[in-house]
């Protein structure tokens, strides 16, 4: 039970086609606990493009651990275009207050100065905290965004919303404290002498999208009622510390380090150490024209080793430095009293 699920259902209208196939773009950034201000566990952000919203009642997101919160991000993001730029990493054109909680994003590709023909336009959507639920389901989280009434009709009259239905929605899951997170082992965390003495340890991150092999037959009952998203690309970034040491994952990634001054308004970073962020991502593949082979699951397995109970770990040596200098003083006293 390893992997997360991500599905819909579709709008009961007479205009909306049963063979309707909805496409989605997914981005996710998974903030590990040295990234940030110390936390117990990591939280995850999810952003979902979703290509025709009209035809979409709610959005559905099955999570491998259990949910304390969740949180909208596409407040924050509206009113901070540096941040726009940061998080889809290229220029944006940004219309804000054209209509309440939208904000229009037109993606200019990496070459501000050249008319790109890739030019792509959708709205930002802020939602209300009505309209996000989420519970505990066996030992998943279940995450719901309704999206079924938040176009109403009358988005034809202003130019800025014509014809664009590709909506954007960006939300933070925050898991339980101290509950068990699938996706995540860590290899060292108890203290043991013997199996490390380097005071760091190896943290296993096993992340899966729509890996049906790894779910509980249940949650497999109650996915095979909804609908799957037809998935273009999938972006996934691991933020971690600077000083943490990325040992292995794919070949394919890029890196970079996150601009401070940009990111303070969207989460609290670690203040002794900067930010990198490791960027994995997949693309459906082009076969033609009219032909395309999309996403029907994403892995990535990644390894990194960071100072774990360093202060507990130092005590134990110093007492067992202690300990074995008493020893060998006894012996020591032992010894010259028996030969004398």
């Amino acid at each position: 039970m390893r992997s997360f699920l991500l599905e819909y259902t579709k709008r009961e209208r007479d205009d909306v086609s049963k063979e309707t196939e909805i496409e989605i773009d997914i981005h996710v950034n998974l903030w590990g606990v040295n990234a940030r201000k110390p936390e117990i566990a990591p939280i995850i952000d999810f952003g979902f493009m979703v290509e025709n919203i009209k035809s979409v009642s709610s959005i559905i997101l099955y999570c491998p651990f259990h949910i304390d919160r969740v949180d909208d991000l596409g407040g924050i993001l509206s009113q901070q275009p540096d941040l726009i730029e940061a998080i889809f990493n290229e220029d944006c054109e940004v219309l804000s207050k054209i209509h309440p909680n939208r904000t229009k994003i037109t993606k200019r590709g990496d070459n501000f100065k050249s008319s790109s023909e890739d030019r792509k336009e959708f709205i930002l959507y802020k939602l209300d905290a009505s309209l996000i639920e989420f519970c505990d389901q066996d030992e998943y989280g279940r995450v719901e965004v309704n999206v079924k009434n938040i176009l109403s009709g009358n988005e034809e009259v202003l130019p800025s919303l014509n014809g664009t239905d590709i909506y954007y929605f960006r939300i933070r899951i925050h898991p339980k404290d101290n509950d068990h997170i699938y996706i995540l082992k860590r290899e060292n965390e108890r203290i043991n002498i013997l199996q490390d003495s380097s005071l760091r340890t190896t943290e296993i991150i096993d992340f899966r999208i729509n890996d049906f092999r790894s779910i509980t037959e249940n949650i497999k009952e109650e996915v095979f009622r909804l609908n799957t998203f037809n998935i273009n690309s999938i972006h996934y970034l691991i933020m971690r510390s600077s000083t943490d040491e990325f040992i292995s994952g794919s070949d394919k990634y890029k890196s970079r380090l996150l601009e401070r001054e940009v990111w303070k308004d969207y989460i609290e970073l670690n203040k002794n150490n900067d930010v990198i962020a490791y960027h994995f991502k997949e693309i459906a593949e082009e076969k033609n024209e009219n032909n395309k082979k999309y996403i029907s699951s994403f892995t990535n397995l990644s390894r990194f080793k960071y100072p774990l109970n360093v202060g507990k770990r130092m005590l134990c040596y110093v007492l067992i430095v202690i300990l074995i200098s008493v020893i060998s003083n006894l012996f020591y006293d032992f010894f010259l009293r028996f030969f004398h």
